[in-house]
């Protein structure tokens, strides 16, 4: 049974699941990645949530359904910048991969993110002999960050058209679920 650890950029796919006018289930995506079924054992997953200084509660909802999904959320009050706010959660990210990989030693690294960002922290992890996947919409990957993983899983392979809503192929039905608007 392989290990396997994930880390959720949620500002990065939720971004780009917004601008395609549809919405993750996170639950069903965090199955995904660690599918027992498939000899993957979910070892820990964290996600990193951004809040808007001027709202400071409007992420609850999305916090408590993140924790009930499996996540242990990290969150962090962003700081105004023009007409809109800052939270990079890079460096947290990166510190709390590096953190697990050493401490949890997973076979796996699962980020889901297409932040290039993150290319030192995979390049590190590979060289330490650990797979680091990366999972993320195609019009967000990072070609570089591509290039440099171990394997890449783009959401939008996993996901075809029906009846108004997306979901993948019916013999995996409810693995992962984006409903449009």
């Amino acid at each position: 049974m392989l290990r396997v650890a994930v880390f959720l950029d949620y500002a990065n796919v939720n971004s780009a699941s917004l601008s395609s006018f549809c919405k993750v289930n996170y639950k069903a995506l965090l199955e995904y990645l660690a599918d027992y079924d498939e000899g993957r054992n979910l070892t820990v997953a964290y996600a990193y949530v951004p809040i808007d200084p001027r709202r400071e509660h409007a992420m609850d909802d999305e916090i408590t359904m993140l924790w009930d999904s499996g996540y242990i959320v990290r969150s962090k009050v962003g700081v105004i910048a023009g007409n809109t706010y800052k939270c990079n959660f890079d460096i947290e990210m990166t510190l709390d991969i590096v953190k697990t990989s050493f401490e949890i030693k997973p076979d796996i690294v699962v980020i889901v993110s297409g932040d290039s960002d993150f290319i030192p922290v995979v390049t590190e992890l590979r060289e330490k002999g650990i797979r680091v996947e990366v999972a993320s919409f195609d019009q967000s990957m990072s070609q570089l960050l591509s290039n440099r993983c171990s394997g890449r899983i783009l959401l939008d392979e996993l996901i075809e058209e029906g009846n108004g809503h997306y979901s993948l192929a019916d013999d995996v039905q409810n693995e992962i679920e984006k409903e449009c608007e």
